[in-house]
């Protein structure tokens, strides 16, 4: 069952009101789901925090009439009631066509989720106008339905609706798709280019309404709910108004039509009809039924029986072939692994000469490589120098080059400039020639009115020269007046403003006295009080006070300094003790690395077997390095458990490993000798068979059965001696008759010269010599023993041929031999396999960790833990000395400041009273020259009006 999880409306709806882009969200409000699938998230989506949950299970939308309620049931009953009768609300069969504008390409898609397993499947609807153009034919107006199960490529977020989609989820209120619509064709081919890159989305689409129907029913959403919730909501009322039935007929119609299609009601009446006739033989039906069950169940009791005798056989006859089959393959299989083993052997060893000799081709290509770049850069080197020697000298006859083109630019000019300058003058010469006469003339002329006018320039210059002499002293009297005037004023002005400058100072000079007795530099109820002693004393107590200044700056310079060298020893010693500790742990993983594996080997029972060492305590004699005579004894050692220790394992380890060799090799030959023993015992086992007699060879078998085609009885010799000779006889038989009992013999004499006409034009071709004779023939006395050549004799037969009983006994011994045998190989080969891979770790081992390493590694380890602990120790007594050396720093930083700002108020204090005791002795000067001033000021005031006067009156003298 699923529950509704998501909406999404893209560019539908009325004209008034339309869905841009909108989306209900309706999960993650519910119960958690009880069996969660997993799911892929997308790629930028955030991990989830929890379990999945349900959709929220009831939701209420508050709109006002006409907001749109109405309109958004329709346009999810549009998705999963197909058709245009199926709109709800009215019976208009247009209502839909007019959520659709000319360009749009409407969508309605609803994601729905399993209330089981939170799987999500999204079903939607496509639309648009065919042509761009609304129509009122609804032949026009497009409809297409999908489905998809959303996962990494597309979800109902990443709807292909337009060009371009964001990759990363939309935030709450903007939309993500961006660019041009797409048209219900473009969306069609990006959702089955989406289904095709991602198989797991299950991408479907349709276009018919039957079919899309179906589709729904398939993917476990019933349709007819969603024609029931039609049915309540059709006049936008309460849901209960479907139920409000007046009578019995009346709920059977509503039943009838909620179970029923109204348009085939022929089918409900052949459903009816079929029903009575089924009531009216009842009876009937129920003996039949009655009778059919009895049958029933005693058939199947027989068919159980014969099933499960069938089954037991193939079960007998399964379990032999696959017996049979497991031992040839486990031959097989024993043959494939030692020559596999021989390969591997091989291959091992020519992989470790190919890793020598590409160790060495490396380093010898490494050489080359270093020599070949070396090269390269000296002659590459070498070329640029060329290069850049050829591109100076072209650059410097450039350079020349360039010169001498701007040299003969100037050269031109100048010539050019000549020729001109020598035109010219030739002009000039040749003018002045020409205009020579005419220059005399003027001459002449210019010179009589030259004459002229300087007679009366003469008479009118001795004229102005009179009134200019008598305008420049009336001027010159004049400006004098006024500069006096100036002068007096400047005088007056400049007098004034030094007396207001020395009321300031006196001015000052009071308030620096009140300020002085404010402050208690100066003792105003003293009668004697002097400022100047005053300001000799502030400078004795200055002075005082800077010494005491300077030397807790050295103070503190110096703890300060010492303060930094602590931390600077502080660092050193935490990093020597980081260092020292870091290099402690590494020694002890090493040492405890080596030592686990030395503790891994050693703890091996097989060591311990090979040196006979037992469980309990005792004394026992371990190998020891040679030391003398190769009789020599080894040291005996006490030994408390049946192991090693790593130490006596370091020490002893290549004697233990030349023990595994000669066991390896010890094991290796009796399994040699095993496997032969074994294969011979199978050669055997093979040659007796599986039980019985063996069958004889085909030459004889068919030579059998020409005979009998013939209606000549004939047997196998081998059959004849087992059945009609007693086997205290066959010995005798086989040695007096061997090329009878492995011939055919022919039980009845009178047909015997019959049987040889028949096979002399049979022509069967036998490949071996097949000797046919009678059973008198058979059984007829031994020859004599001087008729027989002695040095013919016969090969024991396979007593499978002739004696059951002794090939049986035969073959159950050799059976019983096999079985001890493989069990003794199999322990061998896994105790070799042990011993191989034990060697292999121990020289592994060896080859890692050289005689005498694990000692060196401990002893390592506990130096550089004892280095460790000194380090710490010295760490925390820097610390220490670094904590007392910054308290002393603050603490001299403190004094220092304090003497400091004692330091800057006893000069501020001297210089006050020193400035102050200067002014004081200059202040009775002030006050004379003050009044001085005001007399001087006065005075010029006086002057200047006088000298203004008499400017006045030039003034108007010389107008």
């Amino acid at each position: 069952m699923y529950e509704l999880s998501r909406v999404r409306l893209y560019s539908i709806g009325p004209a008034g009101a339309r869905y841009a882009d909108t989306v209900l969200d309706l999960r993650g409000v519910g119960e958690p789901v009880p069996d969660p699938a997993p799911t892929q998230a997308e790629f930028f989506e955030e991990e989830p925090s929890g379990p999945p949950r349900r959709p929220a299970p009831a939701g209420v939308l508050f709109l006002e009439n006409g907001g749109g309620k109405s309109v958004l049931l329709k346009l999810i009953f549009s998705v999963m009631l197909p058709g245009h009768r199926n709109t709800l609300g009215g019976a208009s069969s247009g209502v839909l066509r007019k959520f659709l504008l000319a360009d749009d390409c409407g969508h309605v898609a609803l994601e729905w989720q399993h209330v089981q397993t939170g799987e999500c499947v999204v079903v939607g609807k496509v639309s648009e106008w065919r042509g761009r153009q609304v129509s009122n034919d609804p032949r026009k107006f497009a409809e297409a339905w999908y489905s998809f199960r959303p996962g990494p490529g597309l979800s109902l977020d990443s709807l292909p609706v337009a060009e371009a989609t964001a990759v990363r989820p939309p935030a709450e209120g903007t939309s993500g798709a961006h660019g041009r619509r797409r048209t219900m064709k473009g969306f069609r081919d990006a959702l089955m280019e989406a289904g095709k890159a991602y198989p797991h989305l299950e991408v479907h689409w349709e276009e018919i309404h039957e079919r899309w129907t179906e589709h729904l029913g398939d993917l476990g959403l019933d349709p007819e709910l969603f024609r029931y919730q039609r049915e309540m909501n059709a006049d936008e009322g309460e849901a209960a108004g479907l139920f409000a039935v007046k009578k019995d007929s009346d709920f059977t119609d509503l039943l009838l039509r909620a179970v029923t299609d109204t348009r085939d009601t022929d089918g409900l009446a052949d459903l009816v009809s079929g029903f009575g006739s089924k009531l009216g033989r009842r009876a009937e039906l129920i003996a039949e039924r009655d009778f059919t069950a009895g049958s029933v169940d005693l058939l199947g009791r027989i068919i159980e029986a014969a099933d499960a005798r069938a089954r037991a056989r193939d079960v007998h006859a399964g379990a032999e072939r696959r017996t049979r089959t497991l031992a040839r393959r486990l031959s097989a299989r024993a043959v494939r692994e030692r020559v596999r083993a021989a390969d591997l052997a091989q291959r091992v060893t020519a992989a470790a000469y190919a890793v020598t000799h590409s160790e060495g081709a490396r380093e010898r290509s490494a050489l080359i490589a270093a020599e070949l770049a070396y090269r390269h850069a000296s002659l590459a080197l070498a070329a640029a120098e060329k290069s850049a020697a050829a591109q100076k000298r072209e650059l410097a006859d450039a350079r020349t080059l360039h010169s001498a083109w701007q040299a003969a630019e100037a050269v031109l000019r100048h010539r050019a400039a000549a020729d001109r300058v020598a035109r010219v003058s030739a002009a000039i010469q040749e003018a002045e020639r020409d205009a020579a006469p005419a220059l005399a003339a003027r001459a002449k002329a210019a010179v009589d009115l030259v004459r002229a006018l300087h007679a009366a320039a003469e008479s009118a210059e001795t004229l102005a020269n009179e009134e200019e002499e008598r305008s420049a002293a009336l001027q010159e009297s004049g400006d004098c007046a006024y500069r006096d005037s100036t002068t007096a004023a400047t005088e007056a002005q400049r007098a004034r403003s030094e007396a207001g400058h020395l009321r300031q100072r006196l001015a000052e000079v009071e308030q620096e006295t009140a300020e002085a007795v404010r402050a208690g530099w100066l003792d105003d109820s003293a009668p004697d009080a002097d400022p100047a002693r005053a300001a000799l004393a502030a400078s004795d107590a200055e002075k005082t006070a800077v010494a005491a200044w300077d030397a807790a700056r050295e103070s503190a310079r110096k703890a300060t300094e010492h303060a930094r060298e602590t931390a600077a020893a502080e660092s050193r010693t935490e990093l020597t003790a980081a260092s020292a500790a870091d290099a402690a742990t590494a020694a002890e993983r090493a040492y405890e690395a080596e030592r686990r594996l030395a503790e891994s080997l050693a703890a091996e029972e097989r060591l311990a077997e090979l040196l006979s060492l037992p469980g309990a305590p005792s004394t026992v004699r371990v190998p020891g390095p040679r030391t003398g005579a190769d009789d020599a004894v080894p040291a005996p050692r006490t030994v408390a458990e049946g192991a090693l220790t790593p130490e006596e394992l370091d020490r002893f380890a290549d004697e233990l490993r030349e023990l595994l060799d000669d066991a390896v090799s010890t094991a290796e030959r009796h399994l040699f000798d095993l496997r032969t023993a074994a294969a011979d015992d199978a050669r055997i086992l093979g040659a007796l068979g599986d039980g019985g007699l063996l069958p004889p060879g085909p030459d004889v078998l068919a030579t059998v059965e020409f005979l009998g085609e013939h209606g000549i009885p004939a047997l196998p010799g081998w059959r004849y001696l087992a059945q009609a000779v007693d086997p205290a006889d066959h010995a005798r038989v086989l040695a007096a008759r061997p090329e009878l009992v492995d011939g055919v013999i022919i039980t009845d004499p009178d047909t015997h010269a019959r049987a040889r006409e028949v096979l002399g034009d049979a022509a069967l071709l036998p490949r071996s010599a097949v000797a046919v004779g009678t059973a008198a023939a058979l059984l007829a006395p031994p020859p004599a023993a001087d008729a027989t050549p002695g040095d013919v004799f016969l090969v024991p037969p396979n007593p499978a041929m002739h004696d059951e009983h002794a090939a049986d006994e035969e073959r159950q011994a050799l059976r019983a031999r096999a079985t001890e045998r493989d069990e003794e190989i199999r322990v061998l080969a896994a105790r070799l396999g042990k011993d191989r891979e034990l060697a292999a770790r121990l020289a592994s081992w060896r080859t890692g960790c050289p005689a005498g390493r694990l000692t060196e590694l401990a002893r390592a380890a506990e130096e550089a833990r004892a280095f460790a602990e000194e380090a710490e120790a010295e760490l925390a007594e820097a610390r220490t000395a670094r904590a007392e050396a910054e308290e002393t720093a603050v603490e001299a930083a403190r004094v220092r400041d304090e003497r400091q700002e004692a330091a800057q108020k006893a000069r501020r204090a001297a210089d006050a009273l020193a400035g102050l005791a200067h002014r004081l002795r200059e202040r009775a000067g002030w006050q004379a020259k003050l009044r001085e001033l005001a007399d001087e000021a006065a005075e010029s005031e006086a002057r200047a009006q006088a000298c203004l006067e008499r400017a006045r009156a030039a003034d108007e003298d010389g107008t």
